[in-house]
């Protein structure tokens, strides 16, 4: 027998809870086969640059006053657990830059880690570090260059 797939989703209609409504691929209940719209909360928050996370300087360890930001974000995703994130790790173009690319990695897996020690579940976070190779300001100001050194959560679909 072959399966039909009505709305062209990619479910087959057996297992699609709305066969003929398309599912939207935004990493939010994509395995019912419905239409959604991600949750404000999620939207909010797992959508680029997360203001408030730092790091010791030119270290992977997570300042104490970045635990607020984390623990709220952390809240959200145990809210939705069928949430997934990828934690991208940024830095300034100060230093080498096989250097950055690695501290950039680390960070983001730092956070990684302290979410999966507050109960998140390690499948579910993906991390990666682009260093200095996706600047968001001018690398030629000090300004510039903290805007830059920066975690971005991104809903991984």
């Amino acid at each position: 027998d072959i399966e039909v797939d009505t709305d062209g989703d990619g479910l087959v209609d057996s297992k699609d809870k709305c066969p003929n409504k398309p599912e939207t691929k935004n990493g939010f209940q994509d395995a019912d086969g419905c239409p959604d719209r991600l949750p404000k909360k999620i939207a909010k928050t797992f959508n680029g640059a997360i203001k408030g996370i730092q790091f010791e300087s030119g270290s992977d360890v997570i300042k104490s006053s970045s635990f607020r930001t984390l623990n709220k974000a952390i809240a959200i995703m145990k809210q939705y657990p069928s949430v997934k994130v990828e934690i991208a790790g940024h830095t300034d173009s100060s230093g080498g830059h096989d250097a950055n690319v690695e501290l950039s990695e680390r960070r983001a897996q730092a956070v990684v880690a302290y979410m999966t020690a507050q109960g998140i579940d390690g499948s579910r976070l993906k991390a990666i570090g682009f260093g200095p190779d996706k600047p968001v300001a001018s690398n030629k100001t000090r300004s510039g260059r903290a805007q830059n050194r920066r975690i971005e959560f991104h809903i991984d679909k």
